[in-house]
């Protein structure tokens, strides 16, 4: 009896201190509630030591809270259903979010750019001028208002603002997920490693070399292959450090800098705590590089120079 009681208690409820009277949870969502606090609810084990499984839908049956096995198949639907949805959210946390919104931006920016240049082709016929991208949609909506053109030129405008509003989103999004890699590459760049590596544990377990290559796939493929110089940076050009860096310079500003960013990638993963000083030194050394860059090129960077720097 205990065991029954305890089923129906997990599932539907609970049952008063007799035993005589049921007490149903009013919702799905209440039965999915009661679920996930109460797990630890599982089958007794038999005598053999094997787990018993519990006949819920004949204690449903048996203590009236359904009337047949089609209304008993109903609940459990239902109730299936919203356990999973439940458990989804659970898992999506600050970084699954951050990781769809990087998604969402590269897709409009996908999208941007192709009805940017079939707008800029269908405006050659309306003698469109030289103008590009936004500025050519506010032209022509404002020139041509009433044709079909304008109805491409304001989706345009819309999408470009709404991709605008995403990547502000995203910009406030990265710190509470990453606050070191915010800090050292800044938050579109740090979205960006994220991204790529496919998640924040991937990218802590990276090396700094492989940071640092991030991007430059195929040239390090060519590489391998005998038919290129090594690379020297992959996205992580981007950062200032990098490519306000002398061309003889770019590879020793950018292993300093995937040196710091994978230690700020595996602070981020497994504290979340920014960490005092991480920024200061990669300065000091940045500093340096650039100090002895002021002295022109080595003597062996132009046989290791590849294509990237």
């Amino acid at each position: 009896m205990q065991s029954e009681r305890g089923a129906l208690e997990a599932w539907y409820g609970w049952i008063d201190g007799d035993g005589r009277a049921l007490a149903p949870a009013a919702s799905a969502s209440e039965m999915v509630e009661r679920l996930l606090s109460n797990s630890s609810q599982v089958p007794s084990v038999g005598a053999t030591g094997q787990r018993m499984q519990s006949d819920l839908r004949g204690l449903a049956l048996r203590s009236g809270l359904v009337g047949s096995s089609a209304q008993y198949d109903a609940m459990l639907h239902e109730v299936a259903l919203e356990l999973v949805r439940r458990q989804l959210l659970q898992q999506a946390g600050a970084e699954a979010q951050l990781l769809q919104m990087i998604e969402a931006v590269d897709d409009l920016n996908s999208a941007l750019n192709l009805l940017e240049e079939r707008l800029y082709e269908w405006s050659l016929l309306h003698d469109g001028g030289h103008l590009r991208g936004y500025r050519l949609a506010e032209r022509l909506e404002q020139d041509y208002p009433e044709s079909s053109i304008a109805v491409l030129a304001r989706a345009v405008q819309d999408m470009r603002q709404r991709r605008d509003q995403l990547s502000a989103a995203m910009e406030m999004a990265v710190p509470g997920v990453a606050p070191n890699l915010a800090s050292i590459a800044g938050p579109l760049l740090a979205a960006r490693l994220i991204s790529r590596a496919g998640g924040l544990k991937r990218l802590s377990q990276m090396a700094a070399s492989a940071i640092q290559v991030m991007g430059a796939e195929k040239a390090l493929f060519k590489h391998l292959k005998g038919r290129a110089p090594s690379p020297k940076h992959g996205i992580i050009y981007r950062h200032p450090a990098v490519v306000g860096a002398p061309r003889w310079a770019r590879g020793r500003a950018a292993r300093a800098l995937s040196a710091k960013l994978a230690i700020a990638a595996r602070a981020d993963y497994h504290s979340g705590v920014l960490l005092a000083g991480l920024g200061e030194d990669l300065k000091r050394r940045l500093d340096q590089i650039m100090r002895a860059a002021r002295q022109g090129p080595r003597k062996d960077s132009k046989k290791t120079s590849g294509p990237n720097g």
